[in-house]
C-alpha cells in the first residue's frame, strides 16, 4: 500500500464536525499517501434545512473553480461536488457519475504516485457504486459508521445499494457490534474499527485550561453536549434536566438541525452553535461533565458516539441513555459511564458524578481514551488494508457494483 492514491467518498463535508472521514483522510495523508476527499454527495434529496450547507458548497466549488482546494497544509485535496440531488434517479446518477469521474481522473493525472488506487467510501449509494465500478481500483473499502437506511425515511432506499456494496467491497470497516452483525452475512471481510480521539490535542488543551476562554461567562458546574443537535438527540430530555436543576448550566455546542425552541425559556441552557474542531477541544476541557442523551430507536441502536472518547480524553464524567454500544463499552470499562432513563435520574447521576470526581478518576478516563487514539485506529486500518491487498488481487469484474 505504499505511495497509494486514495479516493475518499465522504458522508460529510470537510468543514463539518470532525468525524471519521476527515480523520481517515488526515491519517492516510500523514502516512504518505495521496488523498482526494470528495465531500458528501448525499443519501437523500435536498430539503429546506440543507440550504445553508448547499450555499457553502456552492461557495467552495466556486473558490476551487470546480476542481480542488487544499486542506491541512496541502496534504489533502478536497473536491466540493455540485451534482444533481436525486440520489436514486438513474439519469441523475449517470450524469453525476460522469462529472465525478472527470474530476477524479484529472486528479489522478496530476499525481506522481505509482502505488495502488484505493477507494474508501462512507456512502453506500448508487453513485458510489458506479464510480467504483468505473475506476476499477485495487482495493474497495466501505467504512460503515451508521445505519444510513434508518437515518430518515428519505434515506431508506439506500438499503438496496448498500447490500451490493457490502457484498462487493474487499474490506468492510464498521464502528459498532450492531453494524458488524449487519455486515457479516454479506461481506467477505469485516473489521470493527471504532471512532478514535486525538489524545494529544486534549492533553495540550488541559494544560491551558486556566487561560481565559469564552465559556468563563457561564457559571459552573457546566454540563456539556458537543455534537450535532438532530433527531437522534433527545432535546425534551435535556430541557427537562435543565428545569429540574437550575443550578446546573447546560452547554450545547454544535450545528442545529432540529427546532431548539424548547430551550428558549431556560436561562441555564446555552446554545453555542457550530464550532471548529479546535473550539471543540477548547470547550470540552472546560466542562465539568458530558452527557450523551440519545433517543433509543433502530438508528441509534447501531450508534457508537464519536464524542464518548473525546469526553474521556477531556477527563469528564459521563452520563448517557442506554444505547446498546455504550452499555457494551461500560461492561468492558466499568465505572466510566453512568446511565439514566429520564430527567430525574439524569440529574441524580450528574450530581453523583460531579461529587465523586477526582484527579485520579480523570486520569483513569484519559488512560482509557489513549487506548483509542486515532493513530492506533489508523494503524489498524492500514494493516487491514495491507492484508486485504496481499491476500487477493481485487477482481472487480466479479462484483456487480454497477447496475
Amino acid at each position: 500500500m505504499r505511495d497509494a492514491n486514495v479516493i475518499i467518498l465522504s458522508s460529510v463535508d470537510w468543514d463539518f464536525n470532525r468525524q471519521n472521514p476527515q480523520e481517515v483522510a488526515l491519517g492516510l495523508a500523514a502516512a504518505g499517501h495521496g488523498v482526494l476527499f470528495i465531500e458528501n454527495t448525499g443519501v437523500r434529496g435536498v430539503q429546506w434545512r440543507d440550504v445553508p450547507r448547499m450555499w457553502s458548497r456552492l461557495r467552495n466549488w466556486w473558490r476551487s473553480r470546480g476542481g480542488f482546494r487544499s486542506g491541512t497544509a496541502g496534504a489533502i485535496d478536497i473536491h466540493p461536488p455540485l451534482l444533481l440531488t436525486l440520489p436514486y434517479s438513474r439519469t441523475a446518477t449517470a450524469i453525476n457519475r460522469r462529472m465525478l469521474l472527470r474530476v477524479i481522473r484529472r486528479w489522478l493525472q496530476r499525481s506522481a504516485r505509482k502505488g495502488p488506487l484505493i477507494v474508501i467510501t462512507f456512502l453506500p449509494t448508487p453513485l458510489a457504486l458506479e464510480v467504483i465500478a468505473a475506476l476499477r481500483p485495487s482495493l474497495v473499502v466501505y467504512y460503515c459508521i451508521d445505519q444510513m437506511a434508518e437515518s430518515s425515511p428519505a434515506a431508506r432506499r439506500v438499503a438496496a445499494s448498500e447490500s451490493r456494496l457490502l457484498a462487493g467491497a474487499d474490506l468492510v470497516l464498521v464502528t459498532s457490534r450492531e453494524l458488524f452483525e449487519m455486515a457479516k452475512p454479506l461481506a467477505s471481510r469485516v473489521e470493527l474499527l471504532v471512532s478514535g480521539v486525538r489524545c494529544e490535542e486534549f492533553a495540550a488543551e488541559r494544560a491551558r485550561a486556566r487561560q481565559p476562554h469564552r465559556l468563563d461567562v457561564i457559571p459552573r458546574p457546566r454540563i456539556g453536549f458537543v455534537g450535532s443537535l438532530r433527531g437522534a438527540i433527545d432535546l425534551p430530555l435535556i430541557a427537562a434536566m435543565a428545569r429540574l436543576a437550575p443550578d446546573l448550566e447546560f452547554v450545547l455546542a454544535g450545528p442545529l438541525f432540529i427546532d431548539t425552541s424548547v430551550f428558549a425559556p431556560l436561562p441555564n441552557v446555552h446554545l453555542l452553535g457550530p464550532i471548529t474542531h479546535a473550539e471543540v477541544v477548547e470547550s470540552m476541557v472546560r466542562l465539568d461533565a458530558g452527557i450523551l442523551p440519545y433517543m433509543l430507536n433502530p438508528f441509534t441502536a447501531a450508534v457508537m458516539p464519536v464524542k464518548l472518547k473525546e469526553y474521556l480524553a477531556a477527563g469528564l464524567p459521563i452520563v448517557a441513555t442506554l444505547l446498546p454500544e455504550l452499555v457494551a463499552f461500560a461492561e468492558r470499562h466499568p465505572g466510566l459511564i453512568s446511565f439514566a432513563g429520564d430527567a430525574e435520574s439524569f440529574v441524580r447521576e450528574l450530581r453523583a458524578a460531579l461529587a465523586a470526581n477526582t484527579a485520579g478518576a480523570e486520569e483513569h478516563r484519559m488512560t482509557i481514551a489513549r487506548e483509542y487514539d486515532w493513530q492506533l485506529q489508523i494503524d489498524s486500518m492500514i494493516e487491514a488494508m495491507d492484508q486485504t491487498l496481499s491476500q487477493s488481487n481485487a477482481n472487480h469484474d466479479r462484483i456487480a457494483l454497477s447496475r
